[in-house]
């Protein structure tokens, strides 16, 4: 069993890894770029947005993670959602579906180990598991790696407690 186990990665990102526990919303994707799954979203006051790299959210705005939703079909997606592997989008203006609570596989630049933090590199967006230089980072505080990084380049991690809502 433990073979077969190992065999399964942690999911493509922005799948979300395991469900008891799981919070997830529905939310207007209120900026001009398409979010991709797995992407961190950050809250305004017409609807969450991706991370911005010309003036970074810090944690404090820090909604959840963009993710696929197992119960729905491919129809019911926005159209050009999926490619292989499986990629995807939230479109600008899309309702969108965001984990606030629970477990989601997400990529990131490195392997990372267990119950590490994760940050967002502040100068391209990308999910790390190292802190970086003084100010280049943000960690999102009540995230942590459940499983290292696979062969997919996904991380499961999970988000401990409601941030916003």
């Amino acid at each position: 069993m433990g073979k077969v186990q190992s065999l399964f990665g942690n999911g493509n990102a922005g799948a979300v890894s395991r469900s008891m526990d799981d919070i997830i919303i529905s939310v207007k994707n209120a900026g001009s770029a398409d979010i991709p799954f797995g992407a961190p979203v950050f809250m305004t006051t017409d609807g969450a947005v991706p991370f911005n790299l010309t003036t970074p959210q810090d944690f404090g705005s820090f909604l959840g993670f963009a993710v696929r939703v197992a119960d729905k079909t491919p129809d019911t997606y926005p159209a050009g959602q999926f490619s292989d592997p499986p990629a995807g989008v939230w479109h600008a203006g899309d309702v969108m579906e965001v984990l606030v609570r629970g477990t989601v596989a997400l990529p990131l630049n490195a392997t990372g180990t267990k119950g590490g933090k994760v940050y967002i590199v502040k100068s391209s967006g990308v999910l790390t598991p190292t802190a970086g230089e003084s100010g280049t980072t943000v960690e999102l505080q009540n995230v942590r790696i459940r499983n290292p990084k696979d062969g997919s380049g996904c991380c499961e991690a999970v988000v401990n407690e409601r941030n916003l809502i």
